[in-house]
């Protein structure tokens, strides 16, 4: 017996109709999220930045320099977008 044989059998059927709407609109939501989360920028250290592109980090410093790649600070450390990394790639 499936689980939505299981509740069929104990909840009336206008119920179980209104749970099954519930249940999509939440996984739509959090699919709608995730894609959301996906579609941000993530951020990489000079290192692991140099790592993907196979050079220094003082390679990475002076294309950011440059302007070849996106950066942002943070205190004293300085992070390149991944994003951009990859379009260098």
């Amino acid at each position: 017996m499936t689980p939505r044989e299981r509740l069929a059998a104990v909840l009336a059927p206008d119920l179980l109709d209104a749970l099954d709407a519930l249940v999509s609109e939440r996984v739509a939501d959090e699919l709608a999220r995730l894609d959301a989360c996906r579609d941000a920028p993530r951020w990489l250290t000079l290192e692991q930045a140099a790592a993907r592109l196979g050079c220094t980090a003082a390679a990475v410093r002076m294309r950011a320099s440059r302007g070849r790649l996106q950066t942002r600070r943070h205190g004293r450390r300085v992070y390149v977008s991944a994003a951009s990394v990859d379009e260098l790639a």
